[in-house]
């Protein structure tokens, strides 16, 4: 029924449904994060919670009936691959909030660099020794 670009276009499409349904299960179960810079608070109430996890069941139930009906190859991921992933562009985000580039927010002050940069310089220095980490035990 589906050519090979139609049945990979609609591969795509419901596992990047069914990821936002897990990330919607994991805000309602876990409800609340503090973290550092941002608190996540998920406050539906039970009732609530209870009807939104019964239809991502229902909308899992609908992926896995298409998938079998059309036969929709599975994708198995690894973790590792995913966090290898992740590092760079944290490195990345890090290396653009450095003082020199604060500039394109406007004017910086005297002596910033020598303030910030050391703590950023210090966490692109974490990152680098995760991905090495990482590198060594995946082997």
């Amino acid at each position: 029924m589906l050519n090979k670009d139609q049945k990979r276009g609609l591969t795509i499409a419901l596992r990047i449904v069914e990821e936002n349904m897990q990330k919607i299960e994991q805000l309602l179960e876990n409800k609340t994060y503090e973290g550092i810079l941002y608190d996540t608070n998920c406050s539906v109430a039970p009732d609530g919670k209870e009807e939104i996890l019964k239809r991502i069941s229902f909308i899992k139930d609908r992926i896995n009936y298409i998938a079998t009906v059309f036969a929709l190859e599975k994708e198995c991921r690894e973790g590792l691959r995913k966090i290898f992933g992740i590092l760079p562009s944290c490195w990345e985000i890090i290396e653009n909030v450095k003082a020199k580039r604060l500039k394109r927010y406007g004017d910086v002050q005297d002596g910033l660099d020598n303030v910030l940069d050391p703590q950023l310089n210090r966490i692109t220095d974490l990152i680098l020794e995760m991905e090495q980490f990482l590198g060594k035990i995946s082997k």
